[in-house]
């Protein structure tokens, strides 16, 4: 059997147990034992979260494959942890991760991967489902596409940086990072197109053609060349005022989701994450 704590996953419903179908076979999230208390401390329901910003195990992933399959296959499903992880990750906005395996795993885990994300807290999350099924769906076409798609789209490169975003410390960090993923997308429809290079906003265009999603407006571009050649969310180029700046970040955010969904074929996007008021109290030293 491989099994192990799972860090900082908290799923539509608190399922006390979920089953996850996969190339490899069956995997199985299992409420921890301290799941209520952790959970508190996460989301800040508790006084814990006043003090520090906590993370914590909350379920254990186990799939029933063991070295009596021959270890091909115990490679086979170990390798589904890196998009297991990214896939749960991306579809709650928390940073979930694996530090350890448990006693009666066959595989222990010395150090975590370096494609796995870090134990960091990102408070309650911010999901892109609302329910466990919506949950278990994403993560079972996310790991069926890894191989071919998910490489395609650089999944791991795109979800490594959008925490990146979520974790910010400040709108200006939160942009940089977030029009990054807009440049990656950009440098992966040159690829699509055999071109060494194409220019940003016309790039955008593009993938979201192939895409046939609706493109971003101008708005982006004018607040992210503000924020790249001055420093500054508000000037020449993108005019404000501050609520006009929630709404690109929640707008660049919400067309990230659309993108990846399309690029994954992950289906329609369940929800939609962001609005501009959850960045409103996001420091913003520039303005």
């Amino acid at each position: 059997m491989l099994s192990f704590y799972v860090t900082n996953l908290l799923i539509p419903d608190d399922p006390d147990d979920l089953t996850i179908t996969t190339p490899a076979g069956l995997w199985t999230l299992t409420k921890a034992p301290n799941f209520v208390t952790t959970k508190a401390a996460i989301t800040g329901t508790t006084l814990a979260r006043q003090q520090h910003l906590p993370v914590g195990e909350t379920y254990f992933l186990e799939s029933p494959i063991s070295m009596d399959r021959g270890a091909a296959a115990v490679d086979r499903a170990f390798d589904e942890i890196t998009p297991i992880l990214l896939a749960a990750s991306y579809a709650t906005g928390m940073s979930v991760t694996i530090n350890r395996s448990t006693m009666g795993s066959s595989v222990s885990i010395m150090q975590p991967s370096d494609h796995w994300p870090r134990a960091r807290a990102l408070g309650s999350g911010s999901y892109v489902i609302s329910t466990s099924n919506e949950f278990s769906r994403l993560v079972e076409v996310f790991v069926r596409v890894w191989p071919t798609m998910g490489q395609t789209e650089k999944a791991r490169l795109l979800v490594h940086h959008w925490l990146d975003a979520l974790a910010c410390w400040s709108m200006e960090d939160q942009y940089l990072s977030a029009t990054t993923l807009l440049q990656i997308i950009v440098a992966t429809e040159a690829q699509k197109q055999g071109k060494a290079s194409l220019t940003y906003y016309n790039g955008l265009e593009d993938a979201a053609n192939r895409m046939g999603i609706a493109p971003l407006s101008q708005d982006f571009k004018n607040m992210r060349n503000e924020l790249i050649h001055d420093g500054q969310l508000i000037g020449s180029r993108f005019v404000g005022p501050r609520s006009a700046c929630d709404q690109v970040v929640a707008d660049v955010l919400n067309w990230f989701d659309t993108y990846v969904h399309a690029g994954l074929g992950l289906g329609p996007v369940a929800k939609t994450r962001f609005g501009a008021n959850d960045f409103a109290t996001l420091n913003a030293y520039s303005i």
